[in-house]
């Protein structure tokens, strides 16, 4: 591994950090939920971040782990995806303040929010976690991080389409109208 690549681990890394250590921060800070996240599905959140995380980076581990060529050009543009998805991932979490839930849940006093990316697309924090986990596949090229984004990204889709009908229940006409006017998970194409 040069020392290039290097740089572009440590860059994921660190946008990696931030993102923990502000959803640590923002953690708590939240409306009540109407229906109670269990110990269990608390548990299985952490869980299945510690299964990302480790899955991201284990072809650093392992010896003839990486699917990907290693290239410089491929890792720079790997750890810029990363920042930017890191930070949308952040920015949409401060936007959504204390609407923010982990599970498909509602929230007493739930709002729409409408503002900063949400005016492009319903769900930029999926959308920037997405684009981190794909510019780190990038960065380190393992084949078990391939794998874990695509699942995690398909498991994101089945949850889109909950909350969606949750907030359209919420939300009734307002949010069919926000459909309307925004994407899903991509800007200007899905």
């Amino acid at each position: 591994m040069s020392v290039n690549s290097t740089v572009f681990i440590y860059i994921t890394l660190s946008s990696w950090a931030l993102f923990c250590i502000c959803w640590l921060l923002l953690r708590n800070r939240n409306k009540e939920n109407i229906q109670t996240r269990t110990s269990r599905q608390r548990f299985m959140g952490a869980l299945g971040y510690l299964v990302i995380f480790t899955a991201l980076y284990m072809s650093l581990f392992i010896q003839g782990h990486r699917l990907l060529p290693t290239n410089l050009y491929i890792q720079a543009i790997g750890a810029i995806l990363c920042m930017v998805g890191v930070a949308t991932a952040i920015w949409s979490r401060v936007l959504l303040g204390t609407n923010w839930s982990g599970g498909v849940t509602a929230k007493k006093d739930h709002e729409l929010i409408v503002r900063g990316p949400y005016r492009l697309i319903r769900h930029p924090i999926y959308t920037g976690f997405v684009a981190a986990m794909a510019g780190t596949c990038l960065v380190t090229g393992g084949w078990s991080a391939i794998i874990v984004s695509t699942i995690y990204t398909l498991g994101l889709c089945m949850k889109i389409n909950r909350e969606e009908t949750l907030l359209n229940e919420l939300f009734p006409g307002t949010y069919a109208v926000y459909q309307q006017h925004t994407r899903k998970l991509i800007p200007f194409i899905w």
